[in-house]
């Protein structure tokens, strides 16, 4: 199964690395063929074909996104990974929207 293509997110990509690649240790890597956004090797954040998936929200966090706005837990094959938060983004406007969610799941990593 194909979690992320380029040419239907690529400018998607652009917009979040434009947004969250100066915010200090962030580094990014290729895993299961999705641009992962990680601190100290743990991902924190993850593209897939028109979405988002973040990682490290905590329980009240979550509860704010879920009222914001639709989410899903992130399915790897038939394995349901309900600590990932997946949430289809189809503008930029959209992705700002998320930003302060993308953050707390970074802050989570970097003990704030």
């Amino acid at each position: 199964m194909k979690y992320y293509d380029e040419i239907i997110s690529g400018k998607l990509r652009l917009q979040l690395e434009k947004e969250i690649m100066d915010w200090p240790d962030v580094s990014t890597k290729k895993m299961f063929g999705c641009p992962c956004y990680m601190v100290d090797e743990k991902i924190f954040v993850f593209l897939v074909t028109n979405g988002i998936v973040i990682t490290q929200l905590k329980p009240d966090e979550l509860k704010g996104l879920q009222k914001l706005t639709n989410t899903l837990y992130f399915q790897a094959g038939k394995r349901t990974v309900k600590k990932w938060t997946k949430i289809t983004v189809t503008s930029e406007a959209e992705l700002m929207q998320l930003l302060p969610y993308i953050k707390m799941s970074y802050n989570s990593l970097m003990g704030d």
